[in-house]
């Protein structure tokens, strides 16, 4: 609660007082003025408590002359609280020759007991804090004039002051030169601790400008390279369609002339070329096409209700071909009890998954090794865990978090190694969980890879993907 009262308070004051930052003001001349208006607030309170049973013990003591003194001294710090309108610098000079005269008037009054010491001590101390070492410097050595004079007319008893009467002209100088030698130790201390505390800050403000600098740079670099990379990704997909398009026609007239000269060998042979490699472009210009709706949130689910094993049959079946030239065993493991399993999903990205994930095994399993395909039903969770294994090169451990990342391969500067298009992988990764599945990675360098994944057999139609 009085945590609370005190922020109200602060804050009232704060714009009663209408302070604020002045144009073209530097942060340490402002610090010192926050400083100052700070003191004022914290004086004024501290000052009534003060106040208040100092004023009554100087009555009951019969001592008026400190009473008159305490009086004018909080009526001319309420003064310069409530008065809005004398600039700061004034209310700095009039606060400082306030003490100033508090302190000496006491000085005076009760001698060497007093605690005027103490109170220029402050005094100085805060007049470097708010106004500068030069004004606390000056401060000091005016109270130093001030305790010369007294101590003049002490010893030459040019004034007849009582409380002095008793004390020796050593012990004055003495209290009075000890008094000034630590304001002044105190104003140098607080001005080198104030004047690394600018530099600091100075500093700090510098790294922040360059912070700031350097940030805005990144979101500059950052929105050209979206924009950079948006230009990619429609210009990938503007292309592959534009080579598909004629792609069809080149594979049209290859199916054409397999009528022609039938009994040509060499003939058959060259329209199978042209159809195989015709067929590999476009499967890569449709990749290209599929990662480009991916990546820009326009890829879609066009979910049917098929036979999920007449689907595994067949992708197996298409591959056995090929694995038997490179002489690699291939093993298809179905625990898919039901024959006419029936589910609903997205029928072409299920067999385009498959299908990158096969041709990822067999391209990357040497002569004589092994690829096992497991299949089952999760009936808990009505979902299809499949399992691709293989006995191929494998994936280094530093790269197994990089091996989905459109156009990555592991080992792209080796030039005998086998290297594809780079995102086959990624867009498994993404069609798997269009389909409600994860695809997992497991490996080991030079042993062998494993690829588990999962999708739902009852899956519900999704609105596009957004980025």
């Amino acid at each position: 609660m009085l945590k609370r009262l005190w922020s109200a308070y602060h804050q009232w004051y704060i714009k009663y007082s209408r302070f604020s930052k002045e144009d073209g003001q530097d942060e340490l001349a402002y610090f010192r003025n926050k400083l100052f208006v700070s003191i004022l607030i914290l004086i004024l309170p501290l000052g009534v408590i003060s106040y208040i049973p100092s004023a009554i013990t100087a009555l009951i003591l019969d001592k008026p002359f400190v009473f008159y003194v305490d009086t004018i001294a909080i009526s001319l710090i309420a003064f310069l609280f409530f008065n809005n309108k004398m600039s700061l610098n004034t209310k700095k000079v009039v606060f400082a020759a306030n003490l100033f005269v508090l302190s000496f008037a006491l000085v005076l009054y009760i001698g060497l007991k007093s605690s005027s010491g103490l109170i220029l001590f402050m005094l100085c101390v805060l007049v470097t804090l708010f106004s500068g070492r030069k004004s606390g410097v000056n401060t000091a050595l005016a109270a130093a004039f001030v305790y010369f004079l007294i101590a003049l007319s002490v010893y030459f008893k040019i004034f007849n002051f009582k409380v002095f009467q008793d004390e020796q002209i050593q012990v004055i100088s003495i209290v009075f030169i000890n008094n000034i030698l630590f304001i002044l130790m105190a104003v140098f201390s607080v001005s080198f601790l104030v004047q690394h505390l600018h530099n600091a800050l100075l500093k700090e403000n510098s790294l922040q400008e360059a912070l700031v600098i350097k940030h805005e740079n990144v979101i500059k670099a950052k929105e050209k390279a979206e924009q950079s990379d948006q230009l990619k990704t429609a210009f990938l997909a503007n292309m592959s369609h534009e080579i598909r398009t004629p792609m069809y026609g080149i594979l049209g007239c290859a199916d054409l002339l397999k009528s022609y000269n039938t009994d040509d060998e060499e003939f058959k042979e060259y329209v199978s070329i042209i159809e195989g490699n015709g067929q590999e472009l476009l499967d890569v210009m449709t990749d290209i096409l599929n990662i480009s709706k991916i990546e820009t949130g326009l890829m879609t689910l066009s979910i049917t209700n098929f036979n999920v094993n007449a689907v595994i049959d067949s992708i197996f079946t298409s591959f056995l071909a090929e694995a038997k030239a490179k002489q690699i065993k291939l093993t298809l493991n179905n625990f898919i009890a039901n024959k006419d399993q029936m589910i609903n999903s997205d029928q072409g990205k299920f067999t385009d998954v498959l299908k990158h994930l096969m041709e990822n095994a067999i391209k990357y399993t040497e002569e004589g090794g092994h690829i096992i395909l497991n299949c089952n039903v999760n009936i808990e969770t009505s979902q299809l865990n499949f399992i691709l294994n293989d006995t191929g090169i494998g994936v280094p451990k530093d790269k197994l978090e990089s091996i989905f990342n459109t156009f990555y391969q592991v080992d792209v500067l080796n030039k005998d190694a086998l290297h594809g298009s780079g995102i086959g992988l990624s867009i498994s990764k993404a069609f798997i969980e269009m389909l409600g599945g994860q695809l997992e990675l497991e490996s080991h360098y030079g042993e062998g890879t494993s690829f588990l994944f999962e999708i739902d057999m009852n899956l519900k139609e999704k609105a596009p993907q957004s980025e």
